[in-house]
């Protein structure tokens, strides 16, 4: 055996000495770690009710999913309202090319989701150009020669098939029977073209994808006489999951390329033409809502336009513990202070955490997401025993974790049930494995998309909120205005915001199925417990209600409008956008 290092000789004389002596054996030091920091958990002033200001509004995404959820959502109820309450008519723009938005904009003002005075547009369409199709509408007929097709049930949707049945071609269709999408496939099932179409049948880009990320490397962009004007290149960044630009390729009148040399700055010069196009010389309050596109909004500077930035999510990285771990895709919004006019956080103290980081900002403001008053149905029962989500069906939302606390609650309460409503189709097949691995399917169900979300809380007992992250979840809101108590992990941000662990709602230790579980079983067996949580919920959401929420957002906007239109950096010259 080899003899120890003469430093841990020493080190085991002088212990062996100290107890001998009778010494009790040094504390070992304790890890340093950051003092909790003190938050500013301030109020905003609010000020009396009073029509907007008389400017244009415009909101800019990254894009519009068909099937919307929280952050779509709440822009469509902030433009309703607008329009309603002051008759303000507002601009949803996306930054992603979409031939959808018109087939988008006919099905959601059927439902109500989009007000008279909402446009929806893509923000490529107003790319400079002169030129018009010369001639009537282009049509496609559904039938291609050799192929064969079945539609989807409940969509204007068609996949076709080869005589050998091999999958070639995919079409979308519109409320009017127009075609606007088209997708090509080969023979091992990877698309390999997307083309999106006009109204009118002009073809407006085509996408050439790549075969393993199905992303769009190469995207032609064409004028309305189907001469290109813009060559995209695309490539995936390092966290896998955006798309950075690699070059740009301009065409002439007359179809000519003019080479431009590799540059992933290249696109947003053309997005701000566009912008330009768009805004025009009119006073303008441009709000973003979507932090993938932070740059190009914070580079772009008008005299005549103020920038919002809305967060509608937690900032920080997982595991959502250290308030200094900021995100990358939020650094530009909370660290580029001179270039934005606003940015609004949904809660107190999740702008608290960020001036923690990043130091008091008076330009950081709250305004939480409003939940409407409802008009309860008479004769709908609350079953105490019956749990709801509602949520879309993605990672973010961990649904996995509220189905494996429910298998827990069986086990106490075999008749309780849960109920999880939303879409999800790549996540949906993971749930559904998971129910049936642990054997509750006749007790947990996926009841899909609801359009009558209200029915579902008034009969609920309660509603669960299991999400990794938030900015703050709408579903909180909704349920407390329909008098249904919520049980959430104590999640960054918003729960505990809006919720009084005990009175109108539980808090759970964030990530602790058990805790979850025995939260909801305590619930379910203490019906005076259940009801004193009923009737604190209405109550709890005043502060969320509409009225409040417009007088918000009026205060602001007339904030920055008295603050006169120079520009957030206090620059007069539009054409220091580009820098």
């Amino acid at each position: 055996m080899p003899s120890p290092h003469p430093g841990e000789l020493a080190r085991r004389v002088i212990r062996k000495v100290r107890a001998t002596l009778g010494f009790a054996p040094p504390p070992k030091p304790k890890p340093k770690s950051a003092p909790e920091p003190v938050l500013d958990l301030r109020e905003d002033p609010i000020g009396p009710e009073r029509p907007l200001p008389d400017v244009q509004y415009v909101y800019i995404v990254g894009g519009l999913p068909r099937h919307f959820a929280g952050r779509t959502a709440s822009i469509l109820t902030k433009t309703r309202l607008f329009y309603e309450k002051y008759g303000t008519e507002s601009v949803i723009v996306t930054a992603v090319p979409s031939a959808e938005l018109d087939d988008l904009s006919h099905a959601w003002r059927e439902r109500g989701a989009l007000a008279p005075g909402v446009r929806l547009v893509s923000l490529l369409d107003y790319y400079p150009d002169a030129t018009v199709h010369d001639g009537p509408p282009i049509e496609y007929p559904l039938e291609e020669p050799g192929l064969r097709w079945i539609k989807e049930v409940d969509q204007p949707v068609y996949r076709f098939f080869d005589e050998r049945g091999v999958y070639r071609l995919w079409k979308r269709y519109d409320y009017a029977g127009r075609m606007i999408l088209r997708d090509r496939w080969n023979e091992n099932r990877i698309r390999i073209s997307r083309e999106e179409f006009r109204l009118d049948g002009t073809l407006r880009r085509i996408s050439y994808v790549d075969p393993v990320n199905n992303y769009p490397r190469e995207s032609i962009y064409y004028a309305n006489d189907g001469t290109p004007q813009l060559n995209h290149w695309s490539m995936l960044n390092s966290n896998g999951v955006n798309l950075d630009t690699f070059r740009v390729v301009y065409f002439d009148a007359d179809g000519q390329p003019v080479r431009n040399p590799v540059d992933p700055n290249a696109w947003t010069p053309v997005l701000h033409t566009c912008l330009d196009e768009l805004i025009g010389d009119r006073p303008t309050f441009l709000t973003n809502e979507d932090r993938f596109i932070d740059d190009i909004v914070l580079s772009y500077r008008r005299p005549n336009v103020k920038k919002v930035l809305v967060i509608h999510n937690a900032h920080i990285n997982p595991p959502y513990a250290d308030i200094h771990s900021i995100r990358p895709a939020y650094q530009p919004c909370l660290s580029r202070e001179k270039d934005s006019d606003a940015v609004v956080f949904l809660t107190r103290t999740q702008r608290a955490e960020a001036e923690a980081h990043v130091g008091r900002r008076d330009t950081f403001r709250v305004v939480p997401h409003p939940a409407r008053t409802p008009h309860l149905k008479p004769g709908i029962e609350r079953d105490r025993k019956l749990a709801i989500m509602m949520s879309r069906l993605d990672a973010q939302k961990q649904l996995d974790h509220a189905i494996a606390a429910f298998a827990l609650v069986l086990k106490s309460v075999p008749d309780a049930r849960l109920e999880i409503y939303g879409n999800g189709p790549l996540v949906e097949p993971t749930l559904q494995a998971q129910i049936e691995r642990l054997g509750v399917g006749d007790r947990v169900k996926l009841m899909g998309y609801t359009r009558d979300p209200a029915a579902a809380y008034q009969r609920a007992g309660m509603s669960l909120l299991t999400s990794r992250f938030e900015g703050a979840p709408l579903t909180l809101q909704e349920s407390l205005m329909h008098g249904c108590p919520v049980i959430s992990y104590d999640l960054r941000y918003g729960p505990a915001d809006i919720l009084t662990d005990g009175e109108n709602g539980c808090l759970v230790k964030y990530g602790d199925v058990k805790a979850m579980a025995a939260k909801i079983v305590e619930v379910m067996q203490d019906p005076a417990l259940h009801q004193r949580l009923v009737d604190a919920s209405a109550l709890s959401a005043e502060d969320f209600t509409e009225p409040v929420f417009l007088r918000r957002w009026s205060t602001l906007f007339h904030e920055l409008a008295d603050a006169g239109w120079d520009g957030p950096d206090g620059r007069t010259d539009a054409d220091g956008a580009h820098g």
